[in-house]
């Protein structure tokens, strides 16, 4: 619904060479779980996986990489992830089919928002993005184990499963902060989930790759009629997020500013200044919260950012106003908390919210365009995930 937000593309480095289709080859009887033959490299990332609460659930996020290192092609047709406690399996998923091509994107420019044939030719890489989900009754798991299910055709052709190492589970519960917004009606434009294309955003940055925007949203405030304007749309005063204060989300210690880049005319398909690694999140502030933790705040409008590196904030604190600054179509807050003081080269970590109101709300396009919310629900010590609309 909205193209707003920081520079998402799938750039992995690519190994891929000529190679023959499945139909064109006529393939003999392949050996079943052969070591010798099933020439695959499967590697889970980052180092460790993160639990994030969102919308009364537990989820948590983390990438597949595979690579194919043998002669002939071959077809993923299975993905299965067993999250364990101990030597006790207490969530598993699975996917096969549609659902396993809407996780998956080739290095070799696939697109990251839409569904990708699983396969892969020799020497090529491609990703699985993974996004588990339990009820918070359930036992948190300490592991995840990835096992996915190969087809290769032809001479020294193999075919059946493959185990990924398992990945360990960080056990601590998420940063808790204050919402960087005030007001009502903030939609969580990209927020977690597995289609976000914050989800999709691995850049790799000297290189290992890194989603720093893992689990980042792009905030959009909504009117009454359930549109991010009202007037000019290519005006920024005339959305409702423009020039809206920016705070601190906790006690910490200002590492990155960045300012002085133009804003941009919103919905014209133009950006005032070229993006770079340097202009990609437009003016900006970059905080330390503490050790391995690191709050993005990213868009901001020129002029008004009132802190610079070394500062010391308080929660609550005016740090800027909101803009179109960098890759950004239109007036939006874009937030992360990362382990690094990096948008791109970081690791996106989850973050709960102490407290705000969830809106369950419904948005009609005709006869009138109306925003109607049916119901609040405050919440307390939660991420809001993808288009959800919140209060604060």
């Amino acid at each position: 619904m909205y193209r707003s937000g920081l520079l998402v593309f799938v750039a992995i480095t690519s190994l891929a060479f000529a190679g023959s289709s499945f139909a064109q080859q006529k393939p003999p009887p392949a050996p079943e779980n052969d070591p010798l033959y099933m020439r695959v490299v499967a590697t889970p990332w980052p180092p460790a996986a993160q639990i994030l609460d969102g919308a009364g659930h537990r989820h948590s996020a983390y990438e597949l990489y595979v690579t194919n290192f043998g002669t002939t092609a071959l077809k993923i047709t299975k993905l299965e992830v067993n999250a364990k406690d101990g030597e006790d399996v207490v969530v598993t998923q699975s996917a096969i089919g549609k659902q396993l091509a809407a996780m998956f994107v080739p290095a070799s420019g696939g697109d990251a928002s839409k569904p990708n044939d699983p396969s892969l030719t020799p020497g090529q890489t491609g990703v699985f993005f993974i996004f588990a989900d339990w009820a918070p009754g359930q036992d948190d798991p300490d592991t995840f184990d990835t096992a996915i299910t190969i087809e290769q055709h032809g001479e020294r052709s193999g075919s059946g499963t493959i185990h990924a190492s398992a990945l360990e589970i960080n056990s601590d519960d998420p940063i808790v902060i204050r919402s960087p917004l005030r007001g009502k009606n903030w939609l969580a434009a990209n927020g977690p989930s597995n289609t976000s294309a914050h989800r999709r955003a691995m850049i790799p940055v000297n290189g290992p790759p890194h989603i720093g925007q893992r689990y980042a949203i792009d905030w959009i405030q909504l009117g009454g009629d359930g549109k991010s304007f009202t007037g000019d749309e290519h005006k920024n005063s005339s959305y409702h997020a423009w020039d809206q204060e920016i705070r601190a989300v906790a006690d910490g210690k200002i590492v990155e500013v960045k300012d002085g880049i133009p804003e941009n005319v919103p919905n014209r398909g133009k950006i005032a200044a070229p993006i770079t690694y340097e202009t990609l999140a437009g003016n900006h502030i970059i905080q330390e919260l503490s050790e391995g933790y690191f709050a993005a705040y990213a868009h901001l409008r020129p002029g008004t950012l009132k802190v610079k590196a070394g500062d010391t904030v308080h929660a609550g604190d005016v740090l800027a106003h909101l803009g179109n600054t960098g890759n950004s179509s239109e007036p939006h807050l874009h937030f992360q908390v990362c382990d690094a003081p990096s948008f791109p080269a970081s690791e996106g970590l989850p973050f709960a919210i102490d407290q705000f109101t969830f809106e369950d709300y419904k948005i009609d396009k005709a006869p009138k365009p109306a925003l109607t919310v049916k119901a609040s629900h405050p919440m307390t010590k939660q991420e809001p995930m993808a288009d959800e609309l919140d209060s604060f």
